[in-house]
């Protein structure tokens, strides 16, 4: 038995000075604390799927329509910027989708058309605004069918579906 106390009073001693040293001693400051990794602060990045892309050249797409048939010129002009932008985005971030080079598509089916249309909107002409835009919206169908989505199916807007948006130029 007295082999057991000793060693039971030695295991108690040793653990209760490994405890005393991890305290700190009452006058310490205590550590100051690490500064949170910068790389826990941050977002995770988002990079927006074709599906979200071609949701937003929709829109542009509709807009520049309205814009267009309500003589407002200048909207026009600022949509088509936009549907520009959305495009290149396509290109820069997601030129192969599924293995199709959807980069190559738009350089080869679009570019020509949004010329045209830069020049039928500067002339100010409806008529051929509407030839031009038709011949997007058949550029836009003929990517689709291209990419096995030929059931995605794009034209003039009937209505439009931005009720909180005046296309009407503004009265000067």
């Amino acid at each position: 038995m007295d082999l057991l106390k000793l060693f039971l009073v030695l295991a108690l001693a040793t653990v209760a000075n490994l405890s005393a040293k991890s305290q700190p001693a009452p006058n310490t400051p205590a550590p100051a604390a690490q500064p949170a990794s910068p790389a826990r602060d941050l977002p995770k990045t988002y990079l927006p799927g074709l599906g979200e892309f071609m949701a937003r050249i929709q829109a542009d797409h509709a807009k520049l329509w309205l814009s267009a048939e309500a003589r407002n010129w200048e909207l026009a002009d600022y949509e088509l910027t936009e549907l520009k932008e959305v495009f290149s985005d396509v290109q820069d971030l997601v030129p192969r989708y599924q293995n199709i080079p959807v980069g190559d598509m738009i350089d080869a089916i679009i570019t020509g058309t949004i010329g045209d249309l830069e020049k039928t909107i500067a002339a100010r002409d409806f008529a051929k605004f509407s030839a031009d835009f038709d011949k997007l919206t058949e550029a836009c169908n003929s990517c689709h069918q291209a990419a096995n989505r030929a059931f995605i199916r794009i034209r003039r807007p009937l209505q439009s579906n931005f009720s909180n948006q005046d296309f009407a130029p503004a009265k000067k």
